[in-house]
């Protein structure tokens, strides 16, 4: 689960074969084949997650960089967590050349000044825009500071989905068939109120009225979809520019009425369960699930009928609008031994090709390139191509959760304590807020005195 979406989603779908990696080039095209004189038979060194779908990737990466470029990579795969592998090689010197590590886990690197900035080494030569090239919740993993500190090559959105047991909507008959089909004919479900309504309907009891198969659960990436949720609201959780936490606003209140209150308190369709929602929904102990846009995909694999949605809107009639983890991307450290193979290797990732042969990985992942998005990866009509294509299609409505506000591990398991502490009852909605307020105020004051 520290993985974010990696972790289930890898699970879900990395037995599905690799994409071959599209003839066509767009957007960088320059950056493969006339800035790579001189490194040709050079090696380089090139740090990522020890994780065979991850491996295959760097590996088929690599080779499609040497055929444009002649330089040879040195593949070495390493556990998690990755950032402090690298400061612990900073200090040995045996520093690698290119790494691979997610956005959001770059904070203690970017603290040391450890990381060469993207725009004139990279994206420069490489001829592109990055707000243009890549979608902005991937990108905006990246952007610290005023600059940007790597490339991303996926686009983590694991608070966006609802997977619904389709069998289960079929059963049920015409009111539970409208309701999904307007939510298919949308790309995501016309409101809250439908997604409530649906599971009030799918709800399954006992003869003594005791339930046996939930309505509704969205627990596990509870931050990311409760972001989300306020996103759409209006209001951001955090303004960096002002250094300002809205986490007991009135955005921030609604959002988990909406989020939890409602569903739990109210509605009655969902307890608070021992696991997450896509693992409850897998089990068959809920009919309509809420959050990781793999669910689709870990059903097949098991024969479950499966399909998601998007979340819908808090508005009717407005397109949703989400918050999103951003995801992995590939850096060059400043005391690299091979900095200038390392940066030529990013201008390569900054190609329509690089990016569709990472995309392809777990059979078609959320690409950190808008071009990606429409490529042959997402094709298909099933209910798990036509699930992925959904949560492709929100990627442009979909911005990194934030930085500056100090660890993103740390907000993270503040706000989801939080929010844990409503669905069990023990916190009522404005206790929870302010007590996310209070300690992430804490928790940024004591980063920033950690920094001076």
């Amino acid at each position: 689960m520290r993985l974010g979406g990696i972790a289930v989603v890898g699970g879900a779908l990395a037995a599905c074969a690799p994409a071959t990696p599209a003839q066509e080039s767009s957007g960088g095209e320059s950056a493969a084949s006339e800035t790579q004189a001189g490194i040709e038979g050079r090696e380089y060194i090139l740090w990522g997650l020890q994780y065979d779908p991850h491996v295959e990737r760097y590996h088929m990466l690599s080779d499609a960089f040497k055929e444009v470029s002649g330089a040879v990579a040195v593949v070495e795969p390493q556990a998690w967590p990755l950032e402090t592998k690298v400061i612990s090689a900073m200090a040995a010197g045996t520093v690698p050349d290119v790494t691979c590590i997610m956005g959001k886990q770059l904070v203690p690197l970017l603290e040391q000044g450890a990381l060469i900035p993207m725009a004139e080494a990279v994206f420069e030569p490489a001829g592109i825009d990055p707000d243009e090239f890549f979608n902005p919740g991937a990108i905006g993993a990246y952007f610290y500071d005023g600059h940007h500190w790597g490339i991303p090559v996926e686009d983590n959105n694991v608070g966006q989905a609802v997977g619904v047991r389709t069998d289960w909507v079929e059963e049920a008959g015409d009111e539970a068939m409208e309701i999904w089909n307007t939510a298919l004919e949308l790309g995501w479900f016309d409101s809250f109120e439908s997604v409530w309504h649906l599971a009030e309907i799918l709800q399954q009891t006992d003869d003594d009225g005791n339930v046996k198969v939930w309505g509704l659960n969205g627990q596990g990436w509870d931050n990311r979809t409760w972001m989300g949720i306020m996103r759409d609201l209006g209001q951001d959780w955090w303004d960096s520019a002002n250094q300002e936490f809205f986490l007991n606003s009135e955005a921030a209140m609604e959002a988990l009425r909406i989020y939890v209150d409602e569903p739990i308190f109210q509605r009655g369709i969902e307890a608070h369960l021992d696991t997450s929602h896509f693992n409850a929904l897998l089990a068959g102990r809920v009919a309509v699930a809420m959050g990781n846009n793999a669910m689709a995909g870990e059903g097949a694999k098991i024969g479950l009928p499966i399909e998601a949605v998007a979340r819908p809107p808090t508005t009717l009639g407005q397109d949703p609008l989400f918050v999103g983890e951003g995801g992995w991307g590939f850096e060059v450290p400043k005391e690299a031994e091979s900095q200038d193979v390392g940066i030529e290797f990013l201008r390569y990732m900054c190609t329509y090709d690089a990016q569709y042969i990472f995309s392809g990985i777990y059979g078609g992942s959320m690409p950190a390139a808008v071009e990606v998005m429409h490529s042959d990866i997402y094709e298909g009509d099933n209910p798990v191509k036509r699930s992925v294509r959904r949560s492709v299609n929100v990627l442009t409505n979909t911005v990194y959760y934030g930085w500056g506000f100090g660890i993103p591990s740390e907000m993270e398991r503040i706000t989801s304590t939080a929010i844990t502490q409503v669905r069990t009852g023990e916190l009522v909605i404005a206790e929870a807020c302010d007590q996310m307020q209070a300690e992430m105020i804490q928790h940024h004051e004591q980063w920033l005195e950690a920094q001076s």
